[in-house]
């Protein structure tokens, strides 16, 4: 039987063991091109094995003890983060062996902490889900210290102390739940009624997740963690660590809401909870001269939104869907975003916004690729962003959410002042551009796709909104 289920967590196997010949083979040889090759066969390997579990799938099935659940909702979600992770390790590989000192060790951490990420998604069990948090969570301290100079170092210290803090208050939730439940599975929880206890726990449970999350006020980490990472970090972050998150907080909410149970107040707090998200991260977003600092208040922002399908989520179940549409299109526009972001700073030697002026000019297509990316973050028609934003939206108003909605649509106006402040210095500033640098054409190769993407799934959000209301609907 143990067998067995070794064979439904093969691709976290074949990643694990990837990690570990990327870090071996760097006593041998340091070749880029083996480094690389060796990274994206196991990378490209375990989402093979991922597809055609997907194409095979039979059934729902609990395995190591009821500890972890293989469903299409794990397989398509781990699909789409390893697929980040190759663009990822694809398009920044120059900036890794060039700029990183110990390149291996970066790369077999990033690996890890995909692993930690993969069992986020299909643990069903609170001390799973976690051990998962950590593994996932540990690695990326250390690779936010891979960063140049003493900001650093100092983004890597705060973002451990505030994941130690959060880690802490996660755990009393589990101990408020098993306390009233009498059970740490989420399969098996019986809440029959609610009561303070019940409560706490979920509201515990929520702060813990809301700091992996960079939801408002536990965002605090956020701007100098993006600012002082290395950009493959950051984009990290933002694409693969926010799906795991928020996969998460679906499978999780799905299972405890999944009752007809009254949580009135908590839809409140978490109401309450999304409207400062939003609100704080675009003022914060207003006032900031840096653009790494400014895309990290933007993270916050964006949190703020996806936590309104959420909030929906505990009232019907059909808001999963729209939840996870929007938290998969942001992170391809993020990756878009951020690669596109990474080749203008390798021309500009700068993170400064003054240093966009002028870019249009000179380098058209990197301009456009950009572009597309803010507007879909803004939510123009015709983007992944936009659609995202409607059905999430649509998916509060239906389920009695309205000022909720309300709210979002403001804010969505609000950052439109910053968001287009970037494109004004793009394409009308008339100040001449200056080049400082040069840069590699696997940032905007890979930009490109992400780009193409944004604009096709905001045309015909079809082509996997059908799949993903397949794969929630087996929760």
């Amino acid at each position: 039987m143990f067998y067995n289920d070794l064979l439904y967590i093969l691709s976290p196997i074949i990643l694990i063991l990837t990690a570990l010949f990327v870090l071996m083979i760097d006593f041998f040889t340091n070749k880029k091109s083996i480094i690389l090759a060796s990274t994206l066969v196991g990378l490209i390997f375990s989402v093979f094995v991922l597809f055609l579990q997907y194409f095979n799938f039979e059934s729902n099935r609990t395995l190591f003890f009821e500890t972890i659940v293989f469903d299409k909702f794990y397989l398509f979600s781990a699909i789409t983060m390893i697929l980040l992770t190759i663009a990822i390790v694809l398009a920044f590989f120059d900036y890794i062996v060039n700029q990183i000192s110990f390149r291996s060790e970066f790369i077999s951490l990033i690996i890890l902490s995909l692993v930690g990420s993969l069992f986020v998604i299909m643990a069903t069990d609170f001390i799973t889900i976690y051990l998962s948090l950590e593994l996932s969570s540990l690695p990326i301290i250390a690779l936010i210290a891979f960063g140049r100079g003493k900001f650093s170092l100092e983004a890597a210290f705060k973002y451990l102390i505030l994941a130690s803090f959060s880690t802490g208050i996660f755990l009393t939730g589990v101990v408020y739940i098993y306390g009233t439940t009498g059970s740490l599975n989420l399969l098996e929880l019986n809440i029959t009624e609610i009561n303070p206890a019940i409560i706490l726990g979920l509201v515990f449970l929520f702060i813990g997740l809301a700091f992996k999350l960079s939801i408002a006020p536990w965002h605090m980490w956020t701007p100098d963690t993006y600012q002082g990472s290395p950009m493959p970090v950051v984009t990290y972050l933002s694409t693969v660590s926010k799906v795991a998150g928020f996969v998460l907080s679906i499978r999780i909410f799905s299972e405890i809401f999944s009752n007809n149970l009254s949580f009135t107040n908590l839809i409140i707090l978490l109401s309450i909870i999304s409207f400062a998200s939003m609100t704080i991260g675009n003022l914060g977003a207003i006032l900031q001269k840096d653009l790494k600092r400014l895309f990290a208040y933007s993270t916050v922002a964006h949190a703020g939104y996806m936590l309104v399908g959420v909030v929906a989520l505990i009232s019907t179940q059909s808001s999963a869907s729209s939840t996870l549409f929007y938290v998969v299109g942001y992170a391809i526009t993020n990756l878009s975003v951020f690669l596109s972001l990474q080749h203008i700073m390798n021309l500009t030697k700068s993170t400064s916004i003054e240093s966009l002026k002028g870019l249009f000019s000179s380098h058209p297509l990197i301009s456009v690729i950009f572009a597309f990316g803010i507007l879909s973050l803004l939510g123009i028609p015709a983007t992944v962003g936009f659609m995202g934003k409607v059905l999430v939206f649509s998916s509060a108003v239906n389920n009695g959410l309205i000022i909720l909605a309300i709210v979002g649509v403001i804010n969505s106006f609000v950052s439109a002042y910053y968001y287009l402040g970037l494109l004004r210095n793009i394409f009308v500033s008339s100040e001449k551009f200056e080049q400082k640098g040069n840069s590699n054409i696997f940032y905007i190769l890979v930009a490109s796709i992400s780009s193409i993407l944004v604009l096709v799934l905001g045309i015909y959000p079809d082509l996997i909104l059908s799949t993903i209301d397949n794969v929630i609907s087996g929760l």
